[in-house]
């Protein structure tokens, strides 16, 4: 692992999480990271976006807690099966990192829509085509047009997610859902154990998704607990 930067904390800043919250987080840049390392930063809350790497460190609050799928033991729900057969016909491809202005369209697209943000192509490639650590992309064909693609990372245990945008002409497709279902299997098929969602907050509607995955484990006070199917989502 390369360090570009020293690990320091940020101010406090508005919770991108929870409204009327405030955090900081603490945040290093590094790159050249191997499977164990990058094992290691996501079992102590990490997570990175381009060569940043960072956690939550807010002193009254505790509740982003990552969450990762055990791919062995995954099990669809009844509403998951149906998003997996709305998408029968939608082909899936996971392949190297390759930029590409297609995908690049579609998160402009995608970004303008859902979140009202812009980006250019330099901040798209810098994010998500940096090599970091050991890294893919999948990307999902339907009616053989490009309708979404996700940006994978893989540790020692897993896959984490990174990133997943999709075209909002296919929204009728529920690709954020599907996309998870397709990596887990993934996850599964590399002999790879689990599949890191990122951070999960029980109160935070955005993130209520993510608690659907079952089995799931949170990182919480430094180990991964199971979690009871009925407990959570």
């Amino acid at each position: 692992m390369k360090i570009l930067r020293e690990p320091v904390l940020s101010e406090e800043d508005q919770c991108p999480y929870l409204k009327n919250e405030n955090w900081r987080q603490e945040y290093f840049v590094a790159t050249d990271l191997d499977l164990e390392q990058f094992q290691t930063l996501l079992d102590r809350r990490y997570r990175r976006f381009g060569a940043v790497f960072f956690r939550p460190c807010c002193p009254d609050c505790l509740k982003c807690k990552p969450i990762r799928v055990d791919a062995y033991l995954f099990s669809a729900s009844r509403s998951q099966r149906r998003v997996i057969r709305k998408n029968s016909d939608t082909r899936v491809e996971f392949r190297p990192l390759e930029p590409r202005r297609e995908l690049y369209d579609i998160y402009v697209k995608h970004s303008r829509e859902r979140f009202e943000q812009e980006s250019s192509e330099e901040e798209f490639i810098r994010n998500f085509y940096t090599p970091v650590v050991p890294s893919f992309q999948s990307e999902y064909f339907i009616g053989g047009k490009l309708a979404g693609f996700g940006i994978l990372d893989q540790s020692a245990t897993g896959l984490s997610s990174v990133y997943y945008c999709f075209d909002p002409d296919f929204s009728e497709y529920s690709l954020g859902t599907f996309s998870v279902l397709e990596e887990i299997r993934e996850s599964a098929s590399l002999g790879l154990q689990y599949y890191y969602l990122g951070y999960y907050i029980e109160e935070s509607p955005k993130m209520v998704y993510k608690g659907r995955f079952h089995p799931h484990e949170l990182l919480d006070q430094g180990s991964w607990k199971s979690v009871l199917e009925d407990s959570v989502g």
